[in-house]
């Protein structure tokens, strides 16, 4: 075949555009997806096999030119993830490490997530993604641009020269890359790889549109899903599951979709206490070439099976997101305030979503409740007909023209009455004829004439 005249379908460049440019790969690392289905979460776990500790194992002699003083602080980068951290197993290995490994100095982790684990409600960081403002970070990161030279990198001779190579890349340019993709949590995940001899700016636009082109594909693909006004003559009698892929169809995607999915044991609720044979278990652990503490932790725990996903890439993440709303059957709604898709849990009919969006301190659900609160008090004609007597009557009360228990009596009367008037029993003016003749007015005295 002759493949300097080949042409690339629509799918092939689809794919091309996922993969990256001459400057930048989209596609690196590893990250693993556990779903939860009973609770509507999902795990993410950052691999840290690339990492520099696991370089340092491998190739301590080679890595002794790469020894940077820990002053960069991971903290600012993961203090933008705003779901809970788990990173209590990294941290630990990375203890043992150190401490059988005194001649090498702590290193900084080249992502920040590495080894640790973020719990995130289904959905949540698919929508996060979508709805983040990478326009001012990338504006951002060209103000900082200027700050940063080009750097030349040791020709790859080995695996573990090409390993060391990215690890020098992303140091140098940390700043600019996690500037964006700490942007959102999922591409926190999945941070570009700057290829060798590349043109920074260059690549850090290139990682820019890529993420901007994901961002519009997925609002398309919810949109066309589950936006129940959306061609609603049409797919309004469509599930998302159909609608799916009647995009795909229309777009000349594939009908099916590949994930690498794995099926591992996870350790679950300890036992209660037993008593066991104990030369049994040594017998066993001795036929079986097994330790006894390992025995003895599959005796004490329970387990249970789980699959997991492997992710390559920030694009293959958000499409299994994207399958698993339609495989659990979640219902998506838009908020009647911001627009922005939320899921609805059990038959709750939520009309606005609970995310708190930048300048603000509050949920659209609560300032929503606060708005329409104000929006009823002002349409409410009864509320200040209330006010108005309310300050009259206890105006009186402080002069002693009428008496404490009186007035608690009238409140409560009146309280029941503005309601009744509200809810249209009684009219405005019944309200207020009721009010003017529950205490009536005081009788001037007439002015006796001295004689």
């Amino acid at each position: 075949m002759d493949w300097k005249n080949y042409q690339l379908s629509e799918y092939e460049e689809y794919l091309l555009k996922r993969t990256g440019a001459e400057n930048v790969s989209f596609i690196d690392g590893m990250v693993y997806a556990t779903y939860h289905q009973e609770n509507s979460t999902v795990d993410l776990m950052k691999t840290n096999d690339d990492e520099f500790v696991a370089l340092c194992i491998e190739a301590e002699n080679q890595m002794k030119p790469l020894q940077i003083n820990n002053a960069d602080d991971n903290f600012e980068w993961m203090n933008c993830i705003r779901f809970p951290i788990d990173s209590a197993d990294v941290d630990g290995f990375e203890k043992v490490f150190y401490e059988q490994h005194p001649d090498i100095e702590p290193q900084q982790k080249n992502n920040p997530l590495s080894g640790s684990v973020v719990t995130v409600p289904l959905g949540e960081a698919l929508f996060e993604f979508m709805y983040a403002d990478f326009d001012s970070l990338y504006d951002e990161v060209k103000f900082r641009l200027y700050k940063y030279d080009e750097i030349e990198l040791p020709n790859v001779e080995s695996d573990i020269q090409e390993n060391i190579n990215h690890f020098l890349s992303y140091r140098a340019y940390e700043g600019l890359i996690n500037c964006l993709a700490f942007g959102s949590t999922a591409s926190a995940f999945f941070p570009p790889s700057i290829n060798d001899d590349a043109d920074i700016s260059e690549a850090i636009y290139d990682y820019y549109q890529y993420l901007k082109m994901l961002q519009q594909e997925y609002k398309e693909f919810l949109e066309f899903c589950f936006d129940s006004k959306y061609y609603s003559e049409v797919l309004g009698d469509m599930t998302p599951a159909v609608r799916y892929y009647l995009y795909r169809k229309i777009n000349k995607l594939p009908p099916f979709v590949e994930f690498n999915e794995e099926r591992r044991l996870l350790m679950d609720d300890r036992k209660k206490p037993s008593d066991y044979d104990t030369l049994a278990f040594a017998e066993f652990a001795r036929e079986n070439n097994i330790d006894a503490y390992t025995l003895m932790y599959f005796h004490n725990y329970n387990h249970k099976p789980v699959i997991r996903y492997r992710c390559e890439s920030l694009h293959e993440f958000l499409e299994l997101e994207f399958n698993k709303l339609i495989e659990y059957g979640v219902k998506l709604k838009r908020c009647e305030r911001c627009g922005q898709f939320f899921s609805v849990k059990g038959n709750y009919d939520a009309r606005y979503c609970n995310r708190i969006h930048s300048g603000e301190v509050r949920s659209c659900r609560d300032l929503a409740a606060e708005e329409n609160y104000k929006m009823k008090m002002a349409e409410n004609k009864a509320i200040p007909i209330y006010r108005k007597y309310y300050r009259r009557y206890s105006a009186r009360v402080k002069v002693h023209q009428i008496k404490e228990p009186d007035f608690k009596k009238w409140k409560y009367a009146a309280l029941t009455k503005r309601d009744d008037c509200s809810n249209g029993k009684i009219t405005v003016e019944q309200y207020i004829e009721w009010n003017e003749s529950y205490f009536p007015n005081r009788k001037r005295k007439d002015k006796q004439t001295k004689h």
